[in-house]
C-alpha cells in the first residue's frame, strides 16, 4: 500500500475492529488507521522497517505517528457514535482506551471490503512482558489457564461476522457474548474465553460461515480458508527466522462477508476486463477477498541471542493447524 496524505482534522472514530482498545479512529477515506500506542509499539514497526523488511508484508503499512490531544480523539470518537452505541456492544468489545497522546498512523486492513468479517486471534499463553507487575502477570496467567491461551497458545480475541441485511435473533447461548450491529454480528472478548481446546473450532466455523452451509458459502469458506492457510504459515516461517518477544500480539483475519460482493470481486480479480464494483480508481482502492496480518506490538520487541518467540509462534503453528482442519471438513462436504 502507497503511502497517502491525510488531513487529521477529519479523523473520525473506526468501527470494523474485531478486538482491542476504544480510541481508533480512521482517515476520511478509510484507507488509514490511528490508534493510541505505547512507545515500544512504534519502535517494533520502525525496527522492522530498518531491519526486518521480510516481516513487513505481514504486517500493516506503517506510516508515521501523530500526536493528537485526548480531547481531540474522544470527540472525534464520539462525533461517530462509535463509542457511544445504543446498544454498547461495540463500548464493550474493546479495551479502555489508552492514556496517551501518542498515536501510530498505520494501513486500514479492513479497506478495501464491502462487509469485512473480521476475526482477531490473540498470541501467546504467555501474555505479559516483564515490565509488567505481579498483579497483571497473576490475572493475565489467570486468564490463560482457563482458555486456549494456554492449551493451544492462542485464543479468540474479537470477532465481527456479516449475516445479511437484517441480522437474525441471537440465540440464548450467544447473548452473554454477542450483540446484533445492524448487518453484522459482534462477539465481544469473553466469546474467545468459553471455548477449550475440543470445542475452539465451533468459534472459526462461526466465523467462516456465518450464514449457513450453501454450496456457494461452503465454496467461499474453502477458498478463504486456504488463503489464511497459506498466509498464516507464511507468517510462522517468517518469524521462526527471528529472535522477537511478541506479548499480546495478534494474528488478524478479514474476508469479504457480503457472498454477492465477494464473487463480483472474484470476478474482477481474476479477469482484467471486467469492472470493479464499486469507484476504484488506484491499486490502493482494489477490493479485497482476504487479508490476513500481524498487529498490536505494544509489547513486541526484537532480542537478539534468544532465540525464537516459541510463545507466539506455538499459537500461530495452532491456527494453522485448526485452519487446515476446517479446511479438510469443507472440501468433504463440497464432494
Amino acid at each position: 500500500m502507497a503511502k497517502k496524505e491525510f488531513d487529521p482534522s477529519s479523523l473520525q472514530a473506526f468501527g470494523n475492529a474485531a478486538a482491542g482498545h476504544d480510541g481508533v479512529l480512521s482517515d476520511a477515506s478509510g484507507a488509514v488507521v490511528v490508534k493510541p500506542c505505547t512507545r515500544p509499539e512504534v519502535d517494533f514497526y520502525e525496527a522492522v522497517a530498518a531491519n526486518h523488511p521480510d516481516l513487513a508484508p505481514h504486517l500493516p503499512t506503517f506510516m508515521g505517528t501523530l500526536s493528537l490531544s485526548g480531547d481531540k480523539a474522544a470527540d472525534a470518537a464520539n462525533d461517530s457514535g462509535f463509542i457511544q452505541t445504543a446498544s454498547g456492544a461495540l463500548e464493550r468489545l474493546h479495551g479502555k482506551k489508552l492514556d496517551t497522546d501518542l498515536h501510530i498512523v498505520l494501513e486500514n486492513i479492513t479497506h478495501g471490503f464491502k462487509k469485512p468479517n473480521v476475526l482477531d486471534l490473540k498470541l501467546g499463553a504467555q501474555l505479559w512482558d516483564e515490565g509488567a507487575s505481579e498483579d497483571k502477570r497473576r490475572r493475565l496467567d489467570e486468564v490463560a489457564a482457563k482458555t486456549t491461551s494456554g492449551s493451544l497458545n492462542f485464543r479468540i480475541a474479537g470477532m465481527r461476522t456479516y449475516v445479511g441485511e437484517k441480522a437474525p435473533a441471537l440465540s440464548d447461548d450467544l447473548k452473554e457474548f454477542a450483540e446484533n450491529d445492524g448487518s453484522f454480528t459482534v462477539y465481544n472478548k469473553m466469546y474467545g474465553r468459553k471455548f477449550n481446546q475440543e470445542d475452539v473450532n465451533d468459534g472459526f466455523w462461526a466465523y467462516v460461515l456465518p450464514q449457513g452451509k450453501s454450496k456457494a458459502e461452503l465454496e467461499r469458506a474453502r477458498e478463504v480458508l486456504s488463503y489464511f492457510l497459506g498466509e498464516v504459515k507464511d507468517i510462522q516461517k517468517a518469524f521462526e527466522k527471528k529472535e522477537s518477544r511478541m506479548y499480546s500480539a495478534s494474528i488478524l483475519l478479514v474476508y469479504e462477508g457480503d457472498l454477492e460482493e465477494y464473487e463480483k470481486t472474484k470476478l474482477f480479480l481474476t479477469n482484467p476486463d471486467a469492472e470493479p464494483s464499486g469507484e476504484e480508481d488506484d491499486e490502493d482502492d482494489l477490493p479485497k477477498l482476504a487479508a490476513v496480518k500481524m498487529i498490536d506490538f505494544a509489547h513486541a520487541s526484537f532480542h537478539p541471542g534468544k532465540g525464537p518467540d516459541e510463545n507466539a509462534i506455538k499459537g500461530i503453528r495452532s491456527t494453522a493447524t485448526i485452519l487446515e482442519d476446517l479446511l479438510n471438513k469443507v472440501e468433504k462436504d463440497l464432494e
